[in-house]
Parts: structure tokens; C-alpha cells; sequence
């Protein structure tokens, strides 16, 4: 019904009564008042706005496409527009279109307690649909590519991560060194082992060094915070572990220095980590040491400083309930079973059992690096350590 309507030369006022006319489920009147607005030269975003949520409102879904295209053309982030273009599309069945404007608009604003009731409650049957349209897809998805994945001799696990992410079971991780960053590096979260042909060696090991360690703690030998604090560098979030010894350490090696008296203690751990492609940089680099991760403890998600090398973790005493992740894989660690990661990759760990876990840690070099690569890195670093001493 369009009766009862006043004329009006004043646009601004024309606008505002078909905002009332819209409020009042009025669809046609607001539609001709906004219209008659932008006869009168009003051409903005909340005039076509109207238009659009008042042509959704009545069926009209073409009219509402045009009007809120227009919307959107005079500002961008007109989050409810992109809404109305979700609705007219989800009324048209055109379930991916629809998705892509809900998923726009939600990411514009999202749902939040404090917006308008109006808007509130169309942006939460915005969200409802949205969620419900992504599990079709990933059914549809998954239905038509579970016969490639299933095949256990051709598919990799390229293959399955492909597939998760694009369904959004997985993010992507970027390896994001808080100092020095060597470009075109490959991207592994755990890098694969066959890199190492030394780690079994290593690991046939484990009990010589295991040996060592228990003599450590039956000693009371400390285990110092693993993070300290500096007075010559501001603190960064250090997610309160800072001068923790929840994360306790026994260093071998500290900053590219060697801890006689600690290695004394523990010469076959010494002489197998010596063995290793060890990173030798000035004053940064290795660090060795076993780890502590007290009982019911975590390491909050962090990165490492330098993507130029790999950190390698020989688990040595484990608890049930203990658990790393880096990026989006998630590992146990099993007694004698060594492996490296990218610690410039968010990483974190967890020792949700009653006993503390210990692993010896080392630091090598990536294997994609030559000699010269190597020796610039470690020139860079020790010209950071020299300007200004």
C-alpha cells in the first residue's frame, strides 16, 4: 500500500521517512520514498541501502541486487548491503554467490553485543546460513574427492592438507622469525627426516644420554628459566615465562659458547651432539641443552628468532598427557624418536600430567643452505652482536 504518503522536496526528509516506513514493514512505501529522495538528487549509501533492504523485503531480489550494488559502490564496507546481496542470492538458490556475500559481509562486521537489535538479528540468521552453506559444501567437497584421498598408494599428505584447507579445518602458518629471515626457503612445519641421515644415529643413543640426565636429576642439579630477561633489550611478551623455571634448562652449549663444567657432566651427550651439523654463529648459536617442562606446565604459542636453521628435539623422559604442535600439526613426543621444526612456525607445548618431561634440544642448519649462505647468516650475526660494543 502506498496511501497516505506526503509529498516532499526535502530528500533528507524523505529519507528519513522511508527509514520509519522500512521500520514499520512498509516495504513498498519505503521504496517509493527513498526513491522519490533520490529523484530529488540524494545519491549516497543509506538511500540505496533502503532500497535494497526494502526490495529484499518484498521479493523484488533483481531490484535489491541493483540497489545494493549501488550501496556498495559508494561505500565499501557497507557490511548489511552485502548481506541483503546474500539473502537475495540465498532466495534465488545460489548457494556459492550467497555465501561469498554473507562471508564478506560478517567479516566486515562482525556479530557483536552491541549492535542494533535490527541489524543484530540479521546478521545472526547471516551467520546461521553461512555456517549451514559451508557444511554442504564441504560435504559436496568431500563426497567428490574422498576416492582420490582414500587411495593410499598415490595420495600424499599434500593432498589431504590441500583439501582441509580449503574447508578451513586448518590455517596457514608462515614461518615469522622475530630477527633475520633467509628468503625462498622451503616451508615444513616438521621437516621430513630423510634431510638426516644422522638422526638414527643419534637416536641409538638415546640410552647413554637418558643416563646422563637421570644422573642430573638424581643430583638436584638445577634447571635454570629457560627466558631471562636483559636490561640493554626491552621485554617482549614473553607470556609470563620469562624468568619461569616451568621451562627449565641445562645447557651444554649457551649462545654459541660451551659450558665445560655441564658438559663434564654429561660426555656422551656432549660427544653425540658433537657429532651433529651443529649452527655455529658467534655468539647466538648453538644452544644445546636438555629441557625441562615442569608438571602441569605450557609454553605458550611463540616464534623462533632466525629461520636460517632447525631446531631438533630427542625426547627422553615423557609423560602421558604431554604434547607439541607446530602450525597445524600436533605431535607426541616418544621416548628415542627425534625429529626437527621450523621454530620460526608458531609453535607451543603442553605437560598436562603430574611429572615433568625432559628432551634434549639441539640446533642445526637447514640442509638448503650452502656454505656460503651459512657464513653470511653467521656473519649477520655476529655484525649485530659487534655494532656499538
Amino acid at each position: 500500500m502506498t496511501t497516505g504518503i506526503q509529498s516532499s522536496t526535502n530528500p533528507q526528509q524523505l529519507l528519513g521517512d522511508a527509514i520509519a516506513a522500512l521500520r514499520a514493514t512498509q516495504p513498498e512505501n519505503a521504496v517509493l520514498l527513498a526513491r522519490q529522495a533520490v529523484e530529488l538528487g540524494l545519491d549516497d549509501t543509506t538511500v540505496w541501502g533502503v532500497i535494497a533492504l526494502a526490495s529484499r523485503n518484498m521479493g523484488h531480489y533483481e531490484a535489491a541486487h541493483e540497489a545494493a550494488d549501488r550501496a556498495i559502490a559508494h561505500d565499501g564496507r557497507n557490511a548489511r548491503a552485502f548481506v541483503v546481496k546474500g539473502d537475495a542470492f540465498f532466495a534465488q538458490n545460489n548457494p556459492r554467490a550467497a555465501a561469498a556475500f554473507y562471508q564478506r559481509g560478517l567479516t566486515l562486521s562482525p556479530l557483536h553485543p552491541d549492535m542494533v537489535q535490527e541489524i543484530r538479528v540479521e546478521f545472526l540468521r547471516a551467520q546461521t546460513r553461512l555456517q549451514d552453506l559451508q557444511k554442504a559444501f564441504s560435504e559436496h567437497m568431500i563426497k567428490e574427492v574422498q576416492p582420490l584421498l582414500d587411495d593410499t598408494d598415490r595420495c600424499t599428505p599434500r593432498m589431504q592438507g590441500a583439501v582441509d584447507l580449503l574447508l578451513g579445518k586448518r590455517r596457514l602458518y608462515y614461518p615469522e622469525p622475530r630477527h633475520i629471515m633467509v628468503p625462498d626457503l622451503p616451508i615444513h612445519e616438521f621437516y621430513p627426516r630423510d634431510h638426516f641421515p644422522w638422526l638414527e644415529e643419534l637416536e641409538s643413543k638415546t640410552s647413554v644420554i637418558l643416563d646422563e640426565l637421570n644422573a642430573l636429576i638424581t643430583h638436584g642439579t638445577s634447571f635454570d628459566p629457560y627466558l631471562t630477561k636483559s636490561n640493554e633489550r626491552p621485554v617482549f611478551d614473553t607470556h609470563g615465562m620469562a624468568g619461569n623455571d616451568d621451562w627449565g634448562a641445562f645447557y651444554l652449549w649457551k649462545n654459541g659458547e660451551a659450558i665445560t663444567e655441564n658438559q663434564t657432566l654429561c660426555p656422551k651427550t656432549t660427544q653425540a651432539m658433537s657429532a651433529l651439523p651443529l649452527v655455529f654463529s658467534g655468539e647466538r648459536c648453538p644452544n644445546i641443552l636438555f629441557s625441562r617442562l615442569k608438571a602441569g606446565a605450557t609454553i605458550p604459542p611463540h616464534n623462533g628468532m632466525i629461520n636460517s636453521r632447525l631446531i631438533g628435539h630427542l625426547p627422553l623422559i615423557i609423560p602421558d598427557d604431554c604434547g607439541f604442535r607446530v602450525g597445524n600439526q600436533i605431535r607426541p613426543w616418544v621416548l628415542g624418536e627425534a625429529f626437527l621444526f621450523d621454530d620460526t612456525i608458531e609453535h607451543e607445548a603442553w605437560n598436562h600430567s603430574s611429572e615433568d618431561r625432559f628432551v634434549l634440544i639441539f640446533e642445526v642448519w637447514k640442509p638448503e643452505l650452502n656454505e656460503a649462505e651459512q657464513a653470511l647468516i653467521t656473519r649477520m650475526l655476529t655484525a649485530v652482536d659487534s655494532y656499538g660494543a
